[in-house]
């Protein structure tokens, strides 16, 4: 299934739902101002708000949506998202379609339980290195723009450092000692 969303100023309106992403498109190809453009290899749609009229109908098999420029500001376009949702009434033994938040990043939904158990083995692996070489260990900056991340200082001693986020790059670590080693070195 397919979630319509519509998206301007931090304002987001769910609007309908499709079985299929060529309906979600057979729809918004009926808005006026409707316009699709390719940006960075990315395809994005919307609709320029100044093209609607003050109030009209759309009638897809049967059902009539409302849609009217009142409920925008003339002066951005608003953001066409078709995202794919599950529909957890059909039966199936999958992981559902997606992707989660994980901090600051975005994960396939297949791959979150392995992202986050590496990421935690890596901390894990991080924390115990540094604590046997005399360091204490926290984690900060979670729900920022760039993510958690670990710092570190000698015990008893004033400042922090920062090491790194706890990232993407951070999961793919396989010499963390090795990582966490040079960057120490580099610090003093």
């Amino acid at each position: 299934m397919y979630l319509l969303e519509l998206y301007q100023n931090n304002y987001s309106k769910d609007l309908v739902v499709f079985e299929t992403l060529e309906e979600g498109k057979d729809f918004v190809a009926q808005i006026p101002g409707y316009t699709q453009e390719n940006e960075d290899g990315f395809e994005v749609e919307y609709v320029n708000p100044k093209q609607l009229p003050d109030y009209m109908e759309i009638v897809f098999n049967g059902n009539i949506v409302p849609l009217s420029r009142f409920s925008f500001e003339p002066e951005e376009n608003v953001e066409i998202i078709l995202k794919e949702i599950s529909n957890l009434s059909v039966k199936n033994d999958k992981v559902i379609e997606g992707a989660t938040k994980v901090d600051a990043y975005v994960v396939n939904n297949d791959e979150v339980k392995a992202y986050i158990e590496a990421r935690e083995a890596n901390f894990r692996k991080v924390k115990t290195f540094l604590e046997s070489k005399g360091y204490e260990v926290d984690r900060s900056f979670f729900g920022s723009e760039d993510g958690e991340a670990i710092l570190y200082r000698k015990k008893d001693a004033k400042d922090w450092h920062f090491l790194c986020h706890l990232d993407p790059i951070f999961v793919e670590f396989e010499d963390v000692e090795g990582y966490v080693e040079e960057a120490i070195e580099e610090m003093q």
